[in-house]
């Protein structure tokens, strides 16, 4: 999903009851964040008439993308597809420099000032997106275009955080939370022939330190 929140292998996300959080785990070499190969022109997300057009489209207006009817569409799946409530709440997307979604998932704020800018910790990875449960808001970088299934899998991924904050599930740490958020992540990319260790060199020991409760 005290704060803590992918330029890095492992994606964001919340701390379910009070700021921004995710894993932090010391993983390989950072991978791309686009996908390996594109996919066909158009696919359809599973159980929705919501279609999705990759390829060498036109970026959108980022302030227009990802929409509602995108967004709908992803809690439609997840919810079909995994534990999670449908909910028409709709999470708020905002775009933001890699510092400030660093500084905003170790600090706990958006800040420019230098005492906010340190980066990660010693030995944990940077952070590419985050999802604040305070205010209900995912931050994607800034140069997230959708464009591919790995980078709408980091939008997949924080959704479910969304989801289980509305949910008001509490788990027994914010890094156990991840467990869910990562299975929604790899099926999402199954979908188009790919998983997290492809992508995002995720592989399932990684996946499961990431959700140890390691961290006081």
């Amino acid at each position: 999903m005290g704060t803590r929140s992918m330029v890095c292998a492992v994606v964001v996300v919340s701390r379910l009851f009070g700021g921004a959080h995710a894993e932090a785990v010391t993983l390989p070499a950072t991978p791309p964040v686009a996908a390996v190969s594109l996919p066909p022109a158009a696919v359809r997300i599973p159980g929705t008439d919501y279609a999705i057009t990759f390829g060498n489209r036109p970026a959108p207006p980022r302030e227009a993308y990802p929409d509602h009817a995108l967004l709908r569409a992803i809690i439609a799946w997840l919810t079909d597809n995994f534990d999670l409530p449908r909910s028409d709440d709709l999470t708020e997307i905002k775009h933001e420099t890699a510092s400030r979604i660093m500084a905003l998932h170790y600090n706990g704020s958006l800040s420019d000032g230098p005492q906010f800018l340190r980066g990660a910790p010693d030995g944990l990875r940077p952070v590419i997106a985050t999802y604040d449960s305070s205010s209900h808001t995912i931050y994607l970088p800034e140069d997230w275009a959708g464009r591919t299934p790995a980078e709408l899998s980091i939008l997949v991924h924080e959704m479910v955080h969304h989801l289980q904050r509305l949910a008001r599930r509490k788990p027994e740490c914010a890094e156990a939370s991840e467990t869910l958020a990562f299975d929604a992540q790899d099926k999402w990319l199954r979908l188009f022939g790919s998983d997290l260790e492809t992508e995002f060199q995720i592989d399932g020991f990684t996946r499961v330190v990431a959700a140890l409760c390691i961290h006081p």
